[in-house]
C-alpha cells in the first residue's frame, strides 16, 4: 500500500472535494463536468477542434455569397438551382466510393484531400464565371466533399470516449458554427465597403479570398494528426476480412452489421434532405433576389447568416446539459418539431407584412430562431448515430446517408428552383416543415425505444425494439 492511501488526510480532503462537488448549484457543476470532460480530450481531439475553425471559415464565407456571386454574374436561379442539382447527383454516385477509400487512407489523408482539394475548387469558382466550368466543378467537389464529411464523425468518434462523446461533438460543433459566424460576415462586409472602388463581382471575390487564407492556416494543425488512438479500429477489422483492401460494394456492406439501424438512419436523413433542398441552398437567394419579397443587401444577409451562426454556438455549448436530462432521442426530436413554426413563419412572413425593413427583421429572425433550434442537436445527433453502430460501419452509414441524401436532394432542389424563379417562395418552405414533421416521428418512433434498451430501461415491446437492431 503506498504512503498517500495512508495519510488520512486524503480522506478528508477527498470528503471535503465531494461535499463542494455536491454542494454546487446545477449550473455550477454543469460548468465543472464540462471542464473535466474537456481536458481529458485526445491531442488528436484537440487538434481537430483547432483545425475545424479555419475549415469552416471559407464555408460560412460561400454559404452567403456563391449564389449571389452568380446572380451577379448574370445568371437566374433556374441555373442556380441545375447546379445544385449536378453537386446532388454527384454527391450521391461519390459518397459510397468517398467512404470507402476514407476507410482504407485514413482519417488524416481523408481531411486533408478533402479540404484542399476543395478549397481549390472553391477557388476556380468563384474566379469563374464560365457556364461549362460552373457545371463540372460540383462534380469535384462533391466527391472531395465526400471525402472529408465522410471521414469527420468516425474520426470523432475514435478519438473519444462514450462517456465524453458528446462533448466533443459539442464542442467542436460550436467552435465550427463560431468560424461559419466569423465566413459569413466577412462575406457581408467586404462587398459592402469595396463594391464602389472595384465592383460588386471583385468584391465577391476578395472576401472570399478572406476565408480561403483562414482556412490555408487549418492545415498547420491538421497535418499535425496523428492515426487514430481508439482500441475501435476500423482498420483492423477490416483486415482480418478476407479480400480487405479492395475497392469493391461487396468489401464496403461486409462490416454491417445493423443494417436496419442503418437503414433508418438514411430513411430520416433522406427525408430531411428533401425537405431541406426544396429551399435550404438558396436562402441568400431569398433574402437577396429581386424577384422574392425581402430585397436583402450583401451585408444584411452576412448579418442574417453571421447572427443564426451566432446564436447556435452559444447554445450548442449547452447540448451536454440538454442530454444530461433527457434522452438523446428526445431531444434531437423536440428540437426539431420547435424548429417548424419557424420555417413555416419564413414562407408567410411576407403575406402579412408585404415588403420592407420590419419583413427584413422578421425574416431574419425566423431564420436565426430555425437554424439555432434544428440545428442545435446536430453534435448529439452525431453522437447517438455514431454510439449505436460498431466502428467498422459508422463510415459506411455516413456515405449511405450522403448517397441517398444526395439523389433525393438534387430532385428536390430542381423543383425548388423552378418554384422561386417562377415567384414562389412559399411552397418550399411548407414542404421543408412536412419533411422536418414527418423525419422527427419516425425518427422518434425508431430510435427510442434502442435508446432505452441500449440504458438498460426496461425492453420495449417486440415488433418495436426488433426495428431499431
Amino acid at each position: 500500500m503506498s504512503e498517500s492511501n495512508l495519510d488520512p488526510t486524503n480522506d478528508l480532503r477527498s470528503t471535503s472535494s465531494a461535499d463542494y462537488h455536491a454542494s454546487r448549484g446545477p449550473i455550477a457543476r454543469f460548468v465543472g463536468d464540462y471542464r473535466d470532460k474537456t481536458r481529458q480530450f485526445s491531442r488528436n481531439a484537440n487538434l481537430y477542434v483547432i483545425h475545424v475553425i479555419g475549415m469552416d471559415m471559407i464555408h460560412g464565407s460561400f454559404n452567403v455569397l456563391l449564389n449571389l456571386y452568380l446572380l451577379a454574374v448574370g445568371y437566374d436561379i433556374a441555373f442556380i438551382g441545375t447546379r445544385l442539382m449536378v453537386g446532388f447527383i454527384a454527391r450521391a454516385a461519390t459518397a459510397l466510393p468517398a467512404g470507402l477509400i476514407s476507410d482504407r487512407i485514413g482519417r488524416k489523408a481523408s481531411f486533408i484531400l478533402g479540404d484542399g482539394v476543395g478549397a481549390v475548387i472553391g477557388l476556380i469558382v468563384i474566379n469563374s464565371s464560365s457556364e461549362f466550368m460552373l457545371l463540372l466543378t460540383p462534380v469535384f467537389a462533391s466527391f472531395f466533399g465526400n471525402l472529408h464529411h465522410t471521414a469527420e464523425p468516425a474520426f470523432m468518434a475514435e478519438n473519444s470516449k462514450p462517456s465524453e462523446r458528446v462533448h466533443l461533438f459539442a464542442v467542436a460543433g460550436s467552435f465550427r458554427t463560431m468560424s461559419a459566424m466569423a465566413g459569413a460576415l466577412i462575406a457581408g462586409t467586404v462587398p459592402a465597403l469595396f463594391a464602389d472602388d472595384i465592383g460588386i463581382v471583385q468584391a465577391y471575390r476578395y472576401a472570399v479570398y478572406g476565408g480561403l487564407a483562414l482556412w490555408a492556416l487549418s492545415l498547420i494543425p491538421a497535418l499535425m494528426l496523428r492515426s487514430h488512438e481508439s482500441e475501435e479500429r476500423p482498420e483492423e477489422q477490416f483486415s482480418s476480412t478476407p479480400g480487405a483492401g479492395r475497392f469493391s460494394l461487396t468489401g464496403l456492406f461486409s462490416g454491417i452489421t445493423h443494417p436496419r439501424r442503418i437503414f433508418y438512419f438514411v430513411l430520416t436523413s433522406a427525408i430531411i434532405a428533401a425537405g431541406f433542398s426544396m429551399i435550404a441552398p438558396m436562402f441568400n437567394v431569398v433574402f437577396h433576389s429581386d424577384q422574392g419579397h425581402i430585397r436583402a443587401s450583401e451585408g444584411q444577409v452576412g448579418i442574417v447568416f453571421a447572427s443564426a451562426e451566432m446564436t447556435l454556438a452559444v447554445a450548442t455549448i449547452f447540448v451536454p446539459l440538454l442530454a444530461a436530462r433527457m434522452l438523446k432521442v428526445d431531444a434531437i426530436v423536440l428540437t426539431r418539431i420547435l424548429s417548424i413554426p419557424f420555417v413555416l413563419a419564413m414562407g408567410l412572413l411576407p403575406f402579412l407584412f408585404g415588403e420592407g425593413m420590419l419583413l427584413l427583421v422578421l425574416s431574419g429572425a425566423a431564420y436565426v430562431g430555425r437554424v439555432g433550434i434544428f440545428r442545435l442537436t446536430s453534435p448529439l445527433d452525431d453522437a447517438f448515430n455514431m454510439g449505436v453502430l460498431d466502428a467498422k460501419e459508422r463510415a459506411t452509414n455516413t456515405g449511405l446517408e450522403m448517397a441517398v441524401g444526395g439523389a433525393v436532394s438534387a430532385v428536390a432542389i430542381w423543383f425548388g428552383s423552378r418554384m422561386l424563379n417562377g415567384g414562389d417562395f412559399t411552397t418550399p418552405f411548407f414542404i421543408m416543415g412536412s419533411a422536418i414533421a414527418l423525419s422527427s416521428l419516425i425518427y422518434w418512433r425508431v430510435f427510442r425505444p434502442l435508446e432505452l434498451s441500449e440504458l438498460g430501461a426496461p425492453e420495449p415491446p417486440e415488433p418495436t425494439r426488433a426495428l431499431a437492431d
